[in-house]
């Protein structure tokens, strides 16, 4: 008989929910916000940058400076605070308070991630790490499939005010659940961990390596989706209608290929699974360079795409968190944090040099390039693998 997952686990990928719509939604909400507030449409978007930069700070470093903390507690403050700066967003008049309060719900945003998939590990058993972290980020990725679409329709709806005020409220909702089913565990790796554990397991080189494996994938997606939307209007010439359908296409599928990573990550083991995405990926991204043309094939790609880098997400996930167990056993949550980092960090590298070589090399550049650093990450990950 199939072994339940923990409820508590859905409790964070209900947490996790609320952390990725309020990430995305504001990318659907900018217009909105410029008007309401009178200021620019790029100063909006530093409210996006805000709370990315909380998350890769809070993911690493707020986790390592908390390793003596118990992982209930650590999980009650960071849903606390990302819940709270919620609430300020919702009633900001003015720029300055939301970039704070953003920034601050971005910290709390990066501790949970990270304490919250290393935690779902421990309770559901390394057997099902796969799994277990393929829930909590089913959140991310459920938010990321409608949170800007659905986010665009309510704004045009309601204020953008009340939408950050329903953030909020599933924020307290997850607070609540977090408060009454997350067990103390007396096994909470926590209660035997030193001061200086959690700083040491964040410049542990074996994790650092890991990690790097993320941002490569990652830099090597988002090096071409960044820019898919010009891609798809100025060289396979469709309109924005058919542009936002494959974007739904893409977020859809990146659901689907999160669950099948979780389960391939059980099956292989969380090393085969990563190869097996870093050369899917590899695949679809040189694919996409010579296919650019044709809307059919890029409408399969892009869903490709989205399948595979969102299936990357257990597998990277687990292998560091497992990597810790060996190497840094009081610290898994800030192995889960550097990882978390990864994943932005990668995607911020991989804006970068999409766009550079985008203005440099051509609109269709982005696909080969981010193609090349997956080859990369494939080459890296085959010397990590080899040296175990």
């Amino acid at each position: 008989m199939k072994e339940r997952m923990p409820f508590v686990i859905y409790v964070f990928a209900l947490c996790a929910f609320a952390l990725g719509f309020t990430e995305f939604v504001t990318i659907g909400l900018v217009s909105r916000i410029s008007a309401d507030l009178h200021i620019g449409v790029s100063h909006v978007g530093t409210a996006v940058t805000a709370y990315a930069l909380g998350a890769v700070i809070g993911a690493p470093g707020l986790t390592a400076l908390a390793t003596q903390w118990p992982r209930k507690r650590l999980l009650l403050v960071a849903m606390g605070l990302f819940t709270v700066g919620n609430g300020i967003v919702g009633v900001s008049e003015s720029l300055m308070p939301m970039l704070i309060a953003r920034f601050a719900s971005g910290l709390g945003h990066g501790v949970f991630l990270a304490v919250a998939s290393s935690v779902a590990i421990q309770l559901a058993g390394r057997h099902r790490a796969g799994a277990a972290v393929s829930v909590v980020f089913g959140g991310l990725t459920v938010a990321l499939a409608l949170g800007v679409p659905l986010a665009t329709y309510i704004g045009s709806l309601l204020s953008w005010q009340s939408i950050f005020m329903a953030v909020t409220a599933s924020g307290a909702i997850g607070f609540i659940g977090l408060a009454m089913l997350m067990p103390a565990d007396q096994n909470d790796p926590s209660l035997n961990a030193k001061a200086m554990d959690g700083l040491k397991a964040m410049f542990n080189p074996l994790l650092l390596a890991g990690a790097g494996i993320t941002v490569l994938a990652y830099a090597g997606s988002f090096a071409l989706y960044t820019y898919i939307s010009p891609i798809l209007l100025q060289v396979t010439h469709v309109d924005d209608r058919t542009s936002s359908l494959f974007m739904l296409v893409y977020g859809v599928m990146a659901a689907i290929g999160n669950v099948w990573g979780g389960r391939l990550t059980d099956k292989q083991g969380a090393d085969r699974a990563v190869m097996t995405v870093l050369i899917g990926l590899a695949i679809v991204l040189f694919a996409m360079w010579f296919s650019v043309s044709s809307s059919m094939f890029m409408a399969l790609f892009i869903g490709l795409l989205g399948a595979l880098t969102y299936a990357a997400v257990p597998p990277m996930q687990a292998r560091v968190i497992v990597l810790s167990h060996i190497h840094a056993p009081e610290a898994p949550a800030v192995a889960a944090g550097l990882n978390i980092a990864g994943f932005n960090g990668g995607i911020a590298l991989g804006s970068l040099l999409g766009g550079v070589a985008l203005d440099v090399i051509g609109l269709t550049s982005p696909t080969w390039v981010g193609g090349g650093v997956v080859i990369i990450g494939i080459l890296w990950m085959l010397l990590q693998v080899n040296s175990n």
